[in-house]
Order: structure tokens, then sequence, then C-alpha cells
């Protein structure tokens, strides 16, 4: 069967030559232009735009190299497989106990993402997956991922979020939000009680590295016939209790 067409071909270029500077570091224009066999113009065009990102820097002698942005981002996505590699085993502890849908997820630019999810053994289930991005104002998840970030990193994620009233229950500005995550931390937990999304209640608590920053967060997710608001505190320990023994895991103390 034929590989599936690429649909950004422009995206796939801009990697083959990501690729060819990572193999020949200290290459030259005329060079990377033989080696991917584009035309001059589309290689010119291609690596000034991937200069100005970040990702390819080139020497006052025109010798091209990997860019500062691609190492940045390297060390986030090895940071993030070695958080769901230590979390992934507490996880299942925790879905076993609570037989409910629990999630990992992370705070990406400015969006929450899942990294990991294991479902539970009841037959009705979140429809969730991982590399889902999910709502940080009206998710568990994403309120978890929130309330311990500096004052002017908030703000600044706030203003890059769009506003949208979900359900009744979700919280309307960045104002409300702001009130509710000093909720959020005064307890150490976060709960959507059908914020995001009608019937589906969340309880979320966040991990921490071994400096006591919140890297991630963790969540048990299921109906309001899974999760009556009374479970909340009970089941709020039990993420608790797993999100401190992954932070344990990871070097907090």
């Amino acid at each position: 069967m034929p590989p599936p067409p690429l649909l950004v071909p422009a995206l796939a270029k801009a990697m083959s030559i990501i690729d060819i500077v990572a193999r020949e570091p200290g290459i030259t224009f005329s060079q990377i232009q033989k080696n991917s066999g584009l035309a001059k113009s589309s290689t010119h065009q291609l690596i000034s735009s991937l200069c100005q990102l970040g990702l390819l820097q080139v020497s006052t002698d025109g010798k091209h190299m990997l860019g500062l942005r691609l190492f940045e981002l390297g060390s986030i996505a090895a940071s993030q497989r070695i958080v769901e590699r230590e979390a992934l085993p507490y996880l299942r502890a925790l879905t076993n106990d609570v037989q409910l849908t629990c999630h990992l997820g992370v705070l990406e630019g400015h969006e929450a993402v899942y990294l990991a999810k294991v479902d539970g053994n009841l037959p009705i289930k979140v429809n969730t997956w991982v590399g889902k991005r999910v709502s940080l104002y009206s998710s568990s998840l994403g309120k978890a991922l929130l309330a311990w970030l500096p004052e002017l990193q908030l703000d600044q994620v706030l203003t890059h979020v769009d506003w949208r009233i979900n359900t009744p229950n979700t919280l309307p500005d960045a104002r409300a939000l702001k009130e509710h995550l000093a909720l959020v931390r005064s307890r150490g937990w976060a709960t959507d009680d059908e914020e995001d999304v009608p019937n589906i209640r969340c309880v979320s608590a966040p991990i921490r590295d071994m400096r006591g920053n919140v890297i991630a967060a963790i969540s048990a997710v299921g109906t309001i016939l899974q999760i009556d608001v009374e479970r909340f505190p009970e089941l709020a320990a039990q993420v608790c209790a797993t999100a401190e023994k992954i932070s344990t895991a990871l070097g907090h103390r």
C-alpha cells in the first residue's frame, strides 16, 4: 500500500533541511541545496524561515547549524517522556483503585495536552485520547497546571485563552478563574463540575519536580453517575496521594 500523500509538502522539505544540517553541522548553503535537491529559491526561503523560528542558525561565514529552539524543544520532549515513564505505573494503580479514566497532562505553550491515558473497567468511558488538547480554564487538569504558575506567567497564558461558555457552570472570565485558582491552591486539588462538558466531572492534582515546580498534573474523570459531588473530597485524596508518589519518584521531597 503506498504511503498517504503529505498534507504540507513545505513542512516535509523544511524537515529535510533540518535533517541535513543535523547530519553535517557547519554545512554551507550550496551543499544544503545540492543535498536536498530543492531549487535555490525554495532552499533560501525555507532556510530563512527556519532561522527566523530559531530552528537553524547561520554563522558569519555562512555555516549552518541547528538552532537553540530545537535544543529547547528537545529538552522539553525528553522531560515529558521521563514524566510519562515515571507516572504510568502509578496512574494504572490509581485507575484500578477508583475505576475511572485517568490522565497525565502537561502545559504546552498556552494549552494543556494529555501525555497518557488509562481507562477503567466501567462500561461507560470518557472519549479522550493521548495528544488531546484540553481547556485550561474549564478542565480540572488545566486548572491544576495553572494554579501554581507565577502571576506574570499566568497573565501571559490567559491572554491567549479563547473564553467560551461551554456549560452553565463554566467560569466566565479571567477574574473568576483567578479567584477559583486561589481555592485550588489552598486545598491542593482542582475540580471540573460539568464546566467543560455536560455530565462530566473530574478531579486533578499537580505533579512537582525536584525543585518543587509544577510540571504536570493527573486527573480522574467520569460521568456524573460515576462521580457524585459528595465523592470529590475522597477522590481528591486518592488523586493527590498518587500525584505525591509520582512527584517523589521525580525527586521532589
